[in-house]
């Protein structure tokens, strides 16, 4: 049996894991793991205590631990075994009920978890009064409530982990356990390249800090100081000035030219949001902390960050699947992200995985058969459907477009602005010509729409479940009817986690789903796959493995890209294509 494990460590304003991240948590000076709570009823284990005062005794060198925010309570194991209180002679294997809980579309958190899978809603006031206290700050009847708190939560986590363990494959698990660990032991930084990026980006924010008036007295961003200046100069002032706002683009657009300080503006937005995370590695990036090897950044992923499809999400604070791409004022952010000393990184990811899915779910055997003849996807889309008969460039990124835009429904407004973002200028008048043009030559997916929304309506008072290829359910809550229209279907809401806060769904959004879901799972095999050959796979982003190997390794690249080119069985009949490339830092 599962020894579920929960520590109680202490915690201030400026001192959390918000701000330093795990290991740099525990390696600080003020680290105190106070309280450990251990329950295994097969070996006659309730314990909460102190660390040093455990049972350790009673468990192997190779316990296997339980614990709901494994990723936490795992580093704080180590530092305890660093700092003496926890014997250094067990290898853990951790499992995470939390990940195990979104698996099954229960909530993340332990809280949510009691409330929603057993009736019980936990006291979290007892924990929540522990900011910035110690044990010895405490009352005697506060010492019992939070002994009582402690081993209520490893009593809760091992129920969960009992109950519901089965569901949960064991490929899943292991990915999902590699998945932290791989964080844990982090990335190597380029610190020079770090630093040098750091010069230029300061530099460029404090040249157009000089072209913004009220910068002397007050932050660049004052969405006071903006308002009054547009006010003085009989312009409107933008909704929002955030980084990819629309309307900031359109007002930009509009006034930059006759105003340098609105170009300033932007360029101190844009230097100031890489210095925020430049700065930020810099700080995470180990220097001393004994916890990780030298030089290496640890860094969270999110197993099963995306609710409904299963893909894996970053970290607020340094995500790393969402590392901007291209230069900003010289600096290029992902020549940060290097392999360690002697290796080189594979950079793999899955080849049009997706639009591959949706041809393969809704029978369209006309474009896997191109496919299979070892074309590529969106120039198969081309020809099978807009009626050309040869794909310039202009023709592809069109194709692309309709592909990936198109195929989940969207209309044609959006779809304008998904051409715009690629670069396509395009009427609404000629993205409504593209997408009648679309549904006309794709009746299958426009069927597999219908089909998906036909099903979803016909549960209408209870769940709708559905059973993706790799044996995978999704659910939906409680679907009901609000009446009115959403996108131009008819609205129909549900909750993605029971007792959430329902969102709207119709065919081409749980088509979306469904295929994102599915080219999850193809990933998720990938990834067992590849692990079970012996790589190292740093991190992923999206559909794309970084994999350190060897530098004088000839073999690796197209080794991974065989592994991941093999379908699954339970997709069988879908071509399954991987693109890799070689490098000395991350890069695509």
């Amino acid at each position: 049996m599962a020894t579920a494990i929960d520590f109680e460590t202490f915690y201030s304003k400026d001192y959390s894991i918000r701000t330093l991240g795990n290991q740099g948590y525990v390696a600080h000076k003020e680290f105190d793991a106070y309280m450990v709570s251990l329950v295994n009823p097969e070996k006659n284990i309730n314990f909460v205590g102190h660390p040093k005062d455990a049972p350790w005794d009673k468990l192997p060198d190779a316990p296997h631990f339980v614990a709901h925010n494994a990723g936490f309570d795992s580093t704080v194991f180590k530092g305890c075994q660093n700092n003496g209180s926890i014997p250094d002679r067990f290898y853990p294997k951790w499992d995470c009920t939390a990940n195990l809980s979104v698996y099954i579309q229960a909530p993340r958190s332990l809280a949510g978890v009691a409330e929603q899978m057993f009736g019980q809603l936990p006291d979290k006031s007892v924990r929540d009064n522990m900011k910035g206290r110690t044990v010895a700050d405490l009352t005697e009847q506060e010492s019992k409530d939070l002994h009582d708190y402690a081993l209520k939560d490893s009593e809760l986590c091992l129920k969960v982990w009992n109950q519901y363990k089965d569901y949960w494959p064991d490929q899943e698990k292991y990915i999902a356990r590699h998945t932290m660990e791989s964080g844990q032991r982090g990335v190597a930084i380029n610190t020079q390249y770090l630093w040098e990026g750091l010069q230029a980006l300061n530099a460029k924010k404090h040249e157009a800090e000089k072209l913004i008036p009220w910068a002397e007295d007050s932050p660049p961003t004052s969405a006071k100081c903006l308002s009054a200046f547009c006010e003085a100069e009989g312009i409107r002032s933008p909704k929002s000035t955030a980084v990819g706002n629309e309307d900031c683009a359109a007002w930009e657009k509009e006034f930059s030219s006759r105003y340098p300080v609105i170009d300033a503006l932007r360029d101190w937005r844009s230097s100031n949001r890489l210095v925020r995370l430049l700065e930020l590695v810099g700080q995470r990036q180990n220097g001393t902390n004994s916890l990780i090897e030298p030089g290496l950044l640890p860094f969270n992923l999110k197993y099963f960050g995306a609710t409904l499809t299963g893909r894996w999400s970053g970290d607020a604070k340094i995500n790393l699947q969402n590392i901007p791409r291209g230069e900003t004022f010289g600096v290029d952010v992902r020549k940060m992200f290097v392999p360690r000393n002697g290796k080189k990184f594979i950079i793999a990811d899955l080849a049009q995985i997706e639009p591959r899915c949706l041809a393969w779910t809704c029978g369209d055997t006309e474009l896997l058969d191109y496919v299979n003849q070892g074309k590529d996807i969106y120039e198969a889309h081309a020809l099978a459907t807009m009626g050309v008969k040869r794909v310039t460039k202009a023709t592809r990124q069109l194709a692309k477009i309709r592909v990936l835009g198109l195929g989940y429904g969207c209309g044609p407004s959006k779809f304008a602005k998904i051409a715009e973002n690629w670069g396509i200028e395009m009427s609404e008048a000629e993205a409504r010509r593209v997408v009648r043009s679309y549904r006309k030559d794709n009746p299958k997916v426009i069927n597999f729409w219908n089909q998906c929304e036909k099903d979803f309506v016909a549960n209408v008072g209870q769940d709708h479940r559905y059973r993706l290829p790799s044996g995978r359910w999704i659910s939906y809550f409680d679907v009901f009817s609000q009446g009115g229209r959403f996108e131009g279907h008819l609205n129909y809401l549900a909750s993605i986690t029971r007792g959430d806060k329902p969102r709207s769904f119709y065919g081409g959004k749980i088509c979306e789903n469904i295929i994102q879901a599915t080219a999850r799972d193809v990933f998720a095999d990938s990834y067992y796959r590849i692990l079970k050959a012996g790589f190292n796979i740093v991190w992923t982003v999206h559909d794309e493995f970084i994999v350190e190997v060897d530098e004088n390794d000839n073999d690796a690249r197209q080794e991974i890209e065989r592994l991941m080119s093999i379908t699954p069985e339970w997709l069988e009949g879908c071509p399954i294509g991987a693109e890799a490339i070689e490098a000395k830092h991350y890069t695509k």
